[in-house]
């Protein structure tokens, strides 16, 4: 049985692919859903009655009590985007939203995690610093989404991602999103 947990769960696109990726490979899931809005958990226990849930903020949520035993296979993710994405046109930024794929980090810290699968807009990738009015500083466009990624990587993570448009996995919208994907470098053994 497959060990996954879905942070920032909304109502469940993401672990409805979960769910029939490891229906395809022959595999149940053991899958806990987590956001903070109670509308969020209530649309996702509709879509998925079998499944955990927890509505909690991630903030006083320990990876550990959430986690009985300390093993995920997998955690997915989709981290507050509105404060990266051109969608909110040229408003200020929260940095406070902007933080939360932070979350992610704390979880790969306190938890023994095999895979990490990340979902964002492709925006995401040039994460920095703000302003004191909340605007972006261009000259550090990236350097925050470069910290996340070592972060990851500290923690013993190879990691890599692309931009995807949905469209071309069958999706009805053209949308492009960020995703990442993390694995847990295996140590190499040498031979004797």
């Amino acid at each position: 049985m497959k060990r996954i947990a879905d942070l920032f769960c909304g109502a469940g696109g993401t672990s409805t692919g979960i769910l029939q990726a490891c229906a395809q490979i022959g595999e149940r899931a053991n899958l806990l859903a987590v956001n903070h809005w109670p509308t969020a958990i209530n649309t996702h226990s509709l879509n998925h009655p079998g499944v955990r849930h927890i509505c909690e903020s991630l903030d006083a949520l320990s990876p550990r009590v959430a986690v009985p035993g300390g093993r995920l296979d997998l955690l997915a993710a989709s981290p507050e985007c509105t404060h990266h994405s051109v969608a909110a046109g040229g408003r200020p930024k929260n940095e406070q939203s902007r933080a939360t794929a932070w979350h992610v980090c704390r979880w790969a810290s306190d938890l023994r995690i095999e895979n990490i699968l990340i979902e964002n807009v492709q925006e995401f990738q040039q994460w920095g610093p703000l302003s004191f009015r909340g605007k972006p500083l261009k000259k550090r466009k990236g350097e925050t989404f470069k910290a996340f990624i070592n972060a990851l990587r500290a923690l013993n993570f190879n990691v890599e991602w692309r931009v995807q448009n949905a469209a071309a996995f069958g999706d009805p919208t053209s949308r492009k999103r960020l995703i990442i994907m993390a694995c847990r470098a295996r140590a190499l053994l040498s031979p004797l």
